[in-house]
């Protein structure tokens, strides 16, 4: 491996005691990247917040509980990040051979070949069903919806301008799938088989607990496309060479800056709004306010920072 140009075996964390044959596979979960592991278990955190914050409450959900709960999902966003990452290594590898940072994953640099990442993939999405097994059928359910909407993705960058919209249907959708798992699920109507889909739209429609989880998902889809907007900057000239589509393509280096000042705009609102229909108090506000101070669209740092970098694209 050490022979492909512009690669090194890594040499940091698990990767030091894993077998030279293990690690491109270690590399397709994403495994040396952890910045990105949080861009997935944020998403769940803000669901087990959320869940355990509305009713009905139970005294069983102590600090222990949530210990467990919290890593429970730290081990299936690895496992979850890891399948959805494979499958768009594997669908992008020609986009990758054209893309300077890409070039040397394992599958453009050959290896792991295509059959072998998917059949990885499947061993992953066994292993993800066995975790989510013991939680129950709806759990499985929203795993599911959340594995297709992430699946679609990478085939959206060959035909719109907007996949990191379908990215942020993908990851926010974690909030139903832990509020599902605490027995708190909005959207159980949804699947109550004793009612017809109009009345179960309905009951959806009508409840503040859902449209608060509707607005907050809303907002975790914003985040997403606002960061993920902001990374694609540094493969911006290798994707107009290559012909991937996205927003960062879409809206250029000009426009990237105020679409994401009007997407920030709308995120805190629709923040504000979750809180209202959950009847949150002042703390759930304060966390929202120390979110949006800390969210500058400037040079000097925030959500938006290093901007001098992306407009040089050097990040």
């Amino acid at each position: 491996m050490s022979e492909v140009k512009g690669y090194r075996r890594l040499e940091y964390g698990v990767f030091r005691f894993l077998p030279d044959a293990w690690v491109p596979y270690a590399e397709l979960m994403r495994l040396d990247r952890q910045a990105g592991f949080w861009a997935f278990y944020w998403h769940y955190l803000i669901g087990l917040g959320f869940a355990i914050n509305i009713p009905p409450f139970s005294g069983e959900m102590d600090l222990t509980t949530l210990a467990f709960l919290a890593g429970y999902l730290w081990v299936w966003t690895t496992l979850f990040r890891g399948i959805t990452c494979t499958w768009n290594d594997n669908l992008d590898q020609d986009f990758d051979r054209q893309v300077a940072r890409c070039r040397v994953r394992p599958i453009p640099r050959g290896a792991v070949s295509t059959a072998q990442a998917h059949v990885f993939t499947a061993a992953q999405i066994a292993v993800g069903a066995a975790i989510l097994y013991p939680l129950g059928g709806s759990v499985s359910i929203h795993a599911v919806i959340d594995g297709v909407l992430l699946f679609i993705y990478p085939l959206l960058k060959r035909c719109t301008n907007y996949p990191q919209v379908e990215l942020g249907f993908g990851l926010s959708y974690a909030i139903f799938l832990v509020a599902a798992m605490v027995g708190k699920d909005p959207l159980a109507p949804l699947f109550d088989p004793s009612s017809d889909l109009s009345a179960r739209l309905t009951t959806v429609a009508e409840s503040p607990l859902a449209r608060s989880a509707g607005y907050l998902y809303f907002s975790g889809i914003l985040w997403t496309v606002i960061f993920d907007t902001i990374y694609a900057h540094q493969d911006y000239l290798d994707d107009l060479k290559a012909g991937v589509k996205g927003l960062a393509v879409r809206l250029g280096r000009k426009g990237t800056k105020p679409a994401c000042y009007v997407a920030g705009a709308v995120q805190i609102f629709c923040l504000v709004k979750a809180g209202q229909l959950a009847g949150f108090g002042e703390a759930y506000y304060a966390i929202v306010w120390r979110y949006c101070s800390r969210a500058g669209v400037d040079d000097r740092g925030g959500r938006l920072g290093k901007w001098r970098q992306l407009r040089l694209g050097v990040r």
